[in-house]
């Protein structure tokens, strides 16, 4: 197997709605003279994945950047005129999430980001670097065991909190709304520790209300 590091994503530069075959876009890239289909993956629009050039051989997907690279396509990327457009389906979004925490997973990857990044051009029609950073920063999917174990507030840093979808003056104001509750709670006697309580509970629940919706966790995760 290769050594991996980074998930580029594409489009298929097809019009909304028009679904593309893995033999539509072998026979495209074999017309430029490539061998074969140059993605790794692609994504119809139902959110179904269809393999296309085996993961362990590189892809012909970004000039200069296959080597040590993945290239994975949603079906779509232009609107009914032709212009450059994020068509990707509710399906399609979901299926590129999973994509990219297995991807994470599986092979290594430590960047995921879009030919836009790389060429001239519109593909993959959205900002994949920053929509999927989360995910390529290691942020933890929604389990409920590795949400406690990186999302603890106490003991954890401001970039940590920051990182999970607050800013960063948040997320201190959120550590120092705990301080000062646990501060409180030391005093003694029964209307400090209830200050100091509803304090702490404030402040967890700032922080919690700007985690973003990638990894946020529900309340039933929160108390299972």
């Amino acid at each position: 197997m290769r050594k991996l590091n980074e998930l580029i994503w594409h489009c298929t530069a097809t019009p909304e709605g028009r679904e593309v075959s893995v033999a539509e876009i072998d026979r495209w890239h074999r017309q430029r003279g490539w061998n074969g289909i140059g993605y790794h993956k692609v994504i119809h629009l139902d959110g179904s994945v269809s393999d296309g050039r085996p993961i362990a051989t590189m892809g012909a997907h970004v000039k200069g950047h296959n080597r040590g690279t993945i290239g994975y396509v949603y079906v779509g990327g232009l609107d009914k005129s032709g212009n450059p457009k994020d068509t990707r389906t509710d399906a399609q979004k979901a299926t590129m999430i999973r994509l990219s925490q297995e991807a994470v997973r599986d092979y290594g990857i430590r960047k995921i980001s879009g030919h836009r990044d790389y060429a001239a051009k519109a593909c993959p029609c959205f900002d994949a670097t920053g929509e999927y950073h989360w995910i390529a920063s290691g942020m933890p999917s929604k389990d409920p065991a590795r949400l406690i174990k990186s999302r603890t507030v106490a003991g954890t840093t401001v970039a940590a909190a920051a990182g999970a979808g607050a800013t960063v003056e948040a997320a201190q104001d959120a550590i120092a709304g705990v301080q000062n509750g646990l501060q409180t709670l030391s005093v003694g006697g029964a209307i400090p520790i209830i200050i100091g309580l509803l304090v702490v509970s404030g402040a967890l629940l700032a922080l919690y209300a700007r985690w973003d919706d990638a990894g946020r966790p529900s309340l039933k995760e929160m108390v299972s």
